[in-house]
């Protein structure tokens, strides 16, 4: 049984593209094809305020599971939006989080399931926006085969299931590419202060009391802490310089008390993390 009405009664899925209700056992759009949903989909004229400008976006080459996929995650993260078919109608102004959350669907859409393998599912309400953008990051580096269903939970293989419960559990812990950096230094020549930064600890795994590599080294790093990231260098490693190198200016400055040996072992550290770079 089918309705056009997007106001019908509890008990009633909905197709998210065409908005025709269904009884609640059925799972796919008899028009449209795509899996149904819980949730009735919102009208082209209520994507914002009036006087907020939509944008368009065209997403006929897709399928309709990607296109499922993609409503439920504007859907999670309070993104208003619209469907007419295969066009989806946004605000201008979620124009960057839109973008994200494609991106994340285009990963997410590649890998698919063998239902004949045995698979199990996680429930992802309790997550936030962050841990659920981790997770899909995580899952598509990791390579591995996944599938969500209609009311957003998600499906793995039993095989994976170790790999994907570690991934499950760092979920709080932001990946190198979330990590924010300083506001910038003005004038400021990242190799030169690498170069810097170099040549202290490299007085100081020979030395760790030299004064002039103390001097120079908690300089650098107070500069080093200030830069964005620099061009041509990965969020990681630029990320390692910067916490090794303050860690080692903190134990310098005497807000850590370590034995000489172990600070030349810090230093010869970053020495040996910088030498490639520099």
């Amino acid at each position: 049984m089918t309705s056009t009405e997007t106001d019908a009664p509890g008990g009633r899925v909905w197709c998210f593209q065409c908005g025709l209700a269904y009884d609640p056992d059925v799972e796919e759009c008899v028009e449209c094809g795509v899996p149904t949903t819980d949730r009735p989909p919102q009208l082209a004229e209520d994507v914002g305020d009036e006087g907020d400008e939509q944008l368009a976006y065209e997403f006929h080459e897709w399928s309709g599971q990607g296109r499922s996929i993609l409503d439920g995650m504007l859907t999670r993260s309070g993104i208003a939006h619209a469907w007419q078919g295969a066009t989806l109608i946004v605000k201008e102004a979620d124009e960057e989080m839109v973008d994200a959350a494609v991106a994340q669907t285009e990963v997410v859409a590649m890998p698919t399931l063998d239902l004949n393998q045995p698979t199990m599912v996680y429930e992802l309400e309790m997550l936030d926006t962050e841990q659920h953008s981790r997770l899909l990051r995580r899952l598509g580096d990791a390579g591995l085969s996944h599938a969500f269903d209609r009311e957003g939970d998600l499906h793995v293989y039993e095989k994976d299931e170790q790999t994907v419960d570690e991934i499950y559990e760092g979920l709080d812990v932001a990946d190198a590419s979330e990590r924010e950096f300083g506001p910038g230094v003005p004038g400021v020549d990242p190799v030169s202060v690498m170069s810097d930064l170099l040549v202290a600890a490299g007085r100081l795994r020979k030395k760790p009391t030299d004064a002039k590599g103390v001097v120079a080294l908690v300089e650098s790093a107070a500069t080093v802490g200030q830069m964005t990231l620099p061009y041509g260098i990965t969020a990681e490693l630029w990320g390692a310089v910067v916490d090794r190198s303050g860690e080692l200016a903190a134990v310098l400055s005497g807000d850590r008390d370590l034995e000489d040996q172990t600070v030349a072992e810090m230093a010869d550290e970053l020495h040996q993390l910088l030498r490639p770079m520099v």
